[in-house]
């Protein structure tokens, strides 16, 4: 067995002695032979955890209040792992100095089997080995922390290759952001690597979108039966009410438990005397640890602080950085004897992590500032000048520019949340405003790129301080970049326009590049779609013709142009935009996705698909998440309209994972309207109703005014697919009322226009629906969509007076869906058709639309209207057509999402480690998902699959 930092962690008793973890060490909620007090539950989610580990891969996260036994729980675990003989276990802990230090939680974990690295893809073994300073020189550039997270996954599936491998966390709250971001990342992928991941964190530090992402287990108090076994440990025999009272204030928290029994007087224990409610718990256990600190000598307190302060528990460096402040190892005799310290396999540890903070806080500044005076002394690198850093009491500017070049060191290394934290630190110890303020700058762009939430606080501090113009511009637009991802379209539409207007004179590229982002937010915004054109034009009139402005510009506004109905022009510029050539497809994939879904809304189908796979297949080669989703969230759209549902179930649910994952609110709301509307067309409409509840609870706060646009045209066409045609009407009247508000003048945009004259014809308020018609047939006229003119012809067709009338509005609706695809919208054409012929007492007529109707519905999966066609095929006497050959668009639909999108990776042509690499998942997963799609499918090869797939016309 492999065992990394088994020492002490929350949950150990304070009391005097200790030792360096295992089975012998008495901690919180342990009996005296090292077992668990208690916990059966907790226990028994640890060994199913390692028995999903040693089949397949499982994690779970641990959260509770400091003490209440997490380490333990981990301590158990490790001990089952060894039992078994036949496991690899892996053990690491947050330290609480460490935070700034790029990558050294996995560098604990993952240095010692470096060099299995050589079998892992090229670009995520050139990642990994930067981020834990393995290889490469200093001027690398950049790497990409989703390739870092990829080769960490994959070096974990490896050893599970081997035998099974048990990796336990403790003190997730103290790692450093890149490897919380790795470990994580791990975490919620794991399902074939034969890895069993355990994680611990704080209550206080516990993030509920960590807690929600993977499984997760609170830690709760232990019950008054196993409260009173562990005050039985201490040697305390304390009355029945006594040990009552102990329970309720103590809150069955173990530390906090043998702390309280441990102080009682003799009286106390026997109920004689009256025990006191401290008035904090964590202040009580704070003035136990401090009476002991302060009963120290002197130096013994001095070295104490100088362990605090160091990033490492290694004798040497200790010694050394002791020696700087006029110090020896002997100076901690005192502080080990009264348990307060003790020795690790790597060197000395503070028995309990609460100690450090507490130790650091209490010393004196002078003493402090010593501390870290001295272990700056005998540091190097980026120690030296976070050591250096902490030493200095005002500005410093070399203490600055030292952090500055640490930052940038982090960033080579994939390290942006370090970086962030470093160019923060450096900007506070920085004299000079105008270079605190670019420092600033620095630190937001990096926490941007990080998932840090502090970057908005950073920039408007730096706005604060810079009065240039240019600076301010760059800043307001990172800020509005933020606050677009974040989902408060507003404000980022202020911000960038302020911005782009502060150096129109001085910098029109500059200009035009913000005004051109600027129309994303104006899109997202109530009545906004008018002033996102203006905004796109103003824009273009700055963009010089032969830069990469001009193709930006041409391809925002013919979007702009498209979505507010006026599709001639908008088209004109799009093609304009290909005429004058593109941009690169991740960093520009916010175009690519805007491009791509303006083609979609013109009717392009192919050209926007086309586009939008380039964007999604380039990020995809590149690690590119962070613009990922919505690209994927786009075409996800896209599918549907084309009756790809499965495809786009795949699509939609990826962009979903990256977009929560990512904290983009905005993609998160525009996401689930695509699995809402997708969920509504199947029929699903539990599905539906919880995906419009949740972008409604989740994003509804944050002025996305397109959102309710989208959500009632959903929730109005699952009631109209159900029948219930009152309550799709009043959803459908909300979102044309909320279409005519924004400026939306394009009904492909989100076509509602032909449900809500259908629910009011079915409910009989034919005078309403002809005032539907008759705007959706003006639209129709001014956009010249064939979907716009074919929804209209068949909702004229339903409302015809003679039978004549309506069979030539069908004939105009049938003829029009020749020119477009969507095979949903043609079924219910067909079907509509149908009854208004069977109404009319023409059942022969009606049953060959019926059957190519029902026969449609089935073989998309649309499960209400294909109840109905064969509802009234029955009716008009005939029977379904039999299937003489395999649908494949059916049968992919018996895959989960996350199996389509491996079966189109491996389709197109990629092998079992590209498609990993791809879809960012292990190699074991792919193998996993291939083999259930071969038996869903009942393929033999990916040549039988590739053919599948082509057949139902899923790969470009």
């Amino acid at each position: 067995m492999l065992e990394r930092t088994p020492g002490a962690g929350d949950g150990t008793e304070p009391g005097k002695g200790g030792g360096t973890g295992g089975t012998g060490r008495c901690g919180a909620g342990r009996c005296g032979s090292g077992g668990l007090v208690g916990r059966d539950r907790e226990r028994r989610l640890m060994d199913d955890l390692l028995v999903a580990g040693g089949a397949g891969g499982a994690a779970l996260l641990l959260w509770g209040e400091p003490g209440i036994g997490k380490t333990a729980l981990l301590d158990y675990a490790a001990g089952q792992a060894a039992g078994r003989g036949d496991r690899t276990v892996l053990r690491v802990r947050g330290i609480e100095t460490e935070t700034v230090l790029p990558f050294a939680t996995l560098g604990d974990l993952l240095t010692p089997f470096s060099s299995r690295f050589r079998d892992l893809p090229g670009a995520q073994r050139a990642a990994l080995e930067s981020s834990l300073a393995l290889g490469g020189g200093t001027d690398d550039p950049p790497g990409n922390p989703y390739a870092v997270c990829m080769g960490a996954l994959n070096a974990l599936a490896a050893l599970g290759d081997e035998r099974p491998v048990v990796v336990l966390v403790d003190d997730l709250h103290w790692v450093d952001p890149s490897s919380q971001r790795v470990l994580l990342f791990v975490a919620r992928r794991l399902s074939s690597e034969r890895v069993a991941l355990a994680l611990s964190s704080r209550e206080d530090h516990g993030e509920s979108g960590t807690r929600r992402s993977i499984p997760a287990v609170e830690i709760g108090g232990l019950a008054p039966e196993d409260c009173a076994a562990l005050v039985r440990l201490v040697d305390r025999e304390v009355s029945p009410d006594v040990l009552a009272e102990l329970c309720r204030i103590s809150g069955g928290n173990p530390l906090a438990l043998r702390q309280l029994a441990a102080g009682l007087s003799e009286e106390q224990a026997r109920g004689e005397e009256p025990l006191l409610d401290p008035p904090s718990l964590g202040r009580h256990l704070e003035r136990a640890w401090a009476a002991r600190i302060d009963g120290l000598p002197e130096t013994a307190r001095r070295a104490l602080v100088v362990l605090a302060a160091s990033r490492s528990k290694a004798t040497g460096p200790l010694r050394k950085a002791l020696e700087a402040a006029g110090l020896s190892l002997d100076a901690f005799s005192a502080a080990e004897e009264d348990g307060l310290i003790t020795a690790v396999p790597e060197g000395l540890d503070f028995h309990h992590p609460v100690l450090r903070p507490l130790v650091l806080g209490r010393a004196p500044l002078a003493h402090r500032l010593a501390a870290f005076q001295a272990l700056a002394e005998v540091s190097t690198g980026p120690l030296h000048a976070w050591y250096r850093a902490s030493a200095s009491a005002g500005p410093d500017e070399q203490a600055a520019t030292a952090l500055a070049e640490a930052a940038q060191e982090a960033r080579r290394r994939s390290a942006f949340a370090e970086a962030a934290l470093a160019w923060r630190r450096a900007a506070d110890l920085t004299p000079d405003p105008a270079c605190r303020a670019c420092r600033l700058h620095r630190a937001a762009s990096d926490a941007l790129l990080s998932g840090l939430p502090s970057g908005p606080q950073w920039c408007e501090e730096a706005l604060r301080i810079t009065t240039d113009p240019v600076m301010r511009a760059d800043i307001q637009g990172l800020l509005g970049r933020m606050c677009m991802w974040k989902g408060e379209p507003g404000r980022a539409y202020g911000l960038l326009l302020d911005a782009a207007e502060a150096v129109r004179g001085d910098d029109p590229v500059r200009a035009c590049m913000l005004l051109a982002e600027a129309t994303g937010p104006a899109r997202l915004l109530d009545g906004h779609v008018p002033a996102a054109v203006r905004v796109a034009e103003e824009a273009l009139a700055l963009a010089p013709p032969d830069g990469p402005g001009h193709w930006h510009s041409l391809s925002v506004l013919g979007a702009a142009l498209i979505l507010e109905g006026r599709t001639a022009q908008g088209r004109a510029m799009l093609e304009a935009a290909d005429r004058h050539g593109s941009g690169d497809p991740v960093r520009d994939q916010q175009v690519y996705a805007l491009a791509g879904q303006a083609w979609s809304r013109v009717e392009e189908f192919a050209r926007g698909r086309r586009l939008l796979t380039t964007a999604v297949e380039s990020a995809r080669r590149q690690s590119a998440v962070g613009v990922l989703s919505h690209t994927l969230a786009v075409r996800g759209e896209l599918e549907t309209r084309i009756g790809q549902w499965a495809s786009a179930a795949g699509d939609l649910t990826e962009a979903l994972r990256w977009a929560e994952e990512l904290g983009q609110l905005t993609t998160v709301s525009y996401t689930l309207y695509g699995l809402g509307r997708l969920a509504a067309l199947r029929g699903d409409r539990v599905a539906c109703e919880d995906h419009v509840a949740r972008a409604r609870r989740e994003c509804g706060a944050y002025g996305i005014g397109c959102q309710e646009f989208h959500l009632t045209a959903v929730l109005g066409l699952s009631a109209l697919a159900y029948g219930e045609h009152e309550a799709a009407a009043d959803q459908l009247e909300q979102t044309l009322a909320l279409a005519l508000e924004q400026g939306v003048g394009n009904p492909e945009a989100v076509p509602f226009a032909a449900d809500l004259a259908e629910a009011h014809i079915r409910a009989g308020h034919d005078a309403r629906a002809a005032q539907v018609v008759a705007w959706l047939e003006e639209r129709a006229r001014e956009t010249d969509l064939a979907s716009a003119h074919a929804a209209a012809a068949r909702c004229r067709g339903l409302i015809a007076p003679d039978p004549e009338e309506a069979e030539a509005c069908f004939a105009a609706a049938l003829d029009a869906h020749q020119r477009t695809t969507g095979p949903f919208e043609l079924a219910r054409t067909l079907l509509c058709e149908a009854e208004v012929l069977r109404r009319h007492r023409r059942p022969g007529a009606a049953r060959a639309p019926l059957v190519s109707a029902l026969a449609g519905f089935e073989r998309l999966g649309a499960m209400p209207w294909a109840r109905r066609a064969a509802s009234e095929l029955a009716a008009a006497g005939g029977i379904p057509a039999a299937r003489t050959a395999p649908d494949p668009g059916g049968a992919l639909d018996r895959l989960t999402p996350q199996e389509f999108q491996v079966s189109r990776a491996v389709a197109r042509g990629l092998n079992n480690t590209e498609a990993a690499a791809s879809l960012f998942v292990s190699r074991k997963t792919v193998e996993a998902h291939l083999t259930r799609i071969y038996r869903k499918l009942q393929v033999r090869s990916r040549t039988d699959l590739t053919r599948l797939l082509t057949a139902a016309d899923l790969l470009d």
